[in-house]
């Protein structure tokens, strides 16, 4: 959940030839601006949004328009100084992934978006703050609020298909269960959240790899207030829970799963590590 860029980056001018898919030239008002890092609500290790490339006819661009064909430029216009590192990724198909990396809290920013000297779509966006950095310690109090604000989907059915081997859990039963199934001879982790602090205790011999669950959940209690909580992380290369028999099955996530397991299967740790670095180390 954090080599830096420079702080604002001005990228190229604009193409000027025709772009397959698109009617003619590229116009900086058909052109679209949309995704997530627009709202200052939003709070991700590295935010982003999208510009879509369109003619003056509002036919979208279906290949590149070139690669330096926008420029975004972000500033705090309160602020003496602004550390915010941006990149304009072009995806080849007349779109761009923006991504914008901010090491201060601000109160408000400023977002232009310009193909050449003129500014595209509605820019510049104004995000009204407080709009906080990756590692401020600011949790929203409501997190069903907070779960509107990122977007998140109301069911994600791998994860309800995987919890839905348990449907009572007694945490006072698996806290001694599980240790002596699993404890000695494999990795594991047993986390809870209370008040919104993260307490763990390990299990096996090798449980480095937990700086990576570690982190993906000190990034969302900074985010939000979570529930209180507890459950075990198989931190290991495979999954643990294989009784065929659904008596007696324990509740463990992992960052694997199979057609003959019953673990619950989270993103893999190289992906989190992904989110939570984008634009960092």
């Amino acid at each position: 959940m954090r080599g830096l860029w420079p702080f604002c980056v001005a990228l190229g001018a604009v193409a000027a030839g025709a772009a397959a898919g698109g009617g003619g030239r590229l116009s900086p008002e058909r052109s679209a601006v949309w995704g997530p890092g627009l709202r200052a609500e939003a709070a991700l290790p590295a935010r982003y949004f999208y510009v879509q490339a369109a003619d003056a006819e509002g036919q979208r661009f279906t290949s590149s328009p070139g690669e330096n064909a926008f420029q975004v430029k972000i500033t705090a216009p309160d602020e003496q100084f602004t550390r915010v590192g941006v990149q304009v990724l072009d995806r080849k198909d007349g779109s761009f992934l923006v991504r914008y990396r901010m090491y201060a809290s601000y109160k408000n920013l400023k977002i232009e978006v310009k193909t050449g000297d003129k500014h595209v779509a509605k820019s510049p966006y104004i995000l009204k703050g407080p709009i906080y950095h990756e590692n401020c310690d600011c949790p929203q109090e409501e997190s069903s609020a907070w779960l509107e604000e990122m977007n998140c989907p109301q069911i994600i059915p791998q994860i309800q298909r995987d919890l839905a081997n348990f449907p009572i859990v007694d945490p006072d039963k698996i806290a001694k269960e599980i240790p002596q199934r699993f404890g000695q001879r494999q990795s594991l982790c047993h986390y809870t959240i209370k008040d919104n602090e993260v307490y763990i205790k390990t299990y096996g011999e090798h449980v480095g790899f937990r700086i990576f669950m570690d982190a993906i959940l000190l990034s969302l209690t900074r985010k939000v207030k979570m529930p209180d909580v507890e459950f075990f992380v198989n931190l290991g290369d495979w999954p643990l829970e294989k009784k065929k028999s659904p008596q007696n099955l324990h509740p463990i996530f992992s960052w694997c799963g199979s057609s003959e397991s019953k673990d619950i299967v989270m993103p893999t740790y190289d992906l989190t590590d992904s989110v939570l670095e984008t634009m960092g180390r």
